[in-house]
């Protein structure tokens, strides 16, 4: 049983916002944080500091596979979530929370429900406290699992509004993260 309430407009009181973020590809860069992430950090801060969350804490894995869990920061989110220390985790969308559907599933649905912890995907809509978007939550962790190619609708979601701030034009190609044909 939790100790303390949690708020539908804003996070449990005194625990930590987690905000989430991760990136399966390092930049070239290894000294500096890659865009991608800089991008995820402003989304979830903006959305953090619009829904009233104040005691926030980012936890990145930069350069780590959503296909596995087993990586550094989120496996201390999870340390701290077990511990009662997490009210609240945030992600921008749930292929960076990662990208197998039976641990994503097992996590929103089971585990952080019974540890009294709200679950938001903010560009799905998904909100575990709410109900809202939980009924597709299932449908699109399969597609995300089994699709990559999904992640072509999260790159224009990023770029669109760029180019239109910026008012240049953007050409996106469709790709794919299967590995080339052996030589």
């Amino acid at each position: 049983m939790m100790t303390t309430a949690t708020k539908l407009n804003g996070q449990a009181d005194e625990k930590i916002t987690a905000l989430y973020c991760r990136l399966s590809v390092d930049d070239d860069n290894k000294d500096e944080e890659s865009n991608s992430i800089t991008n995820q950090k402003q989304i979830l801060q903006d959305y953090a500091r619009k829904e009233g969350y104040t005691n926030t804490m980012f936890f990145v894995d930069d350069g780590v596979s959503g296909t596995t869990f087993q990586r550094p920061n989120f496996m201390r989110m999870e340390r701290m979530a077990e511990n009662g220390k997490i009210g609240t985790i945030i992600v921008k969308d749930l292929s960076r929370f990662g990208r197998e559907q039976v641990e994503m599933g097992r996590l929103t649905q089971v585990v952080y429900p019974s540890l009294g912890i709200r679950f938001i995907a903010i560009q799905e809509r998904v909100d575990i406290l709410t109900g809202d978007g939980v009924e597709m939550n299932r449908f699109y962790l399969e597609q995300l699992s089994t699709h990559p190619d999904l992640m072509n609708a999260e790159v224009l979601a990023v770029l669109q509004p760029e180019a239109t701030r910026c008012k240049c034009a953007v050409e996106v190609r469709r790709f794919s993260l299967r590995a080339p044909p052996a030589a």
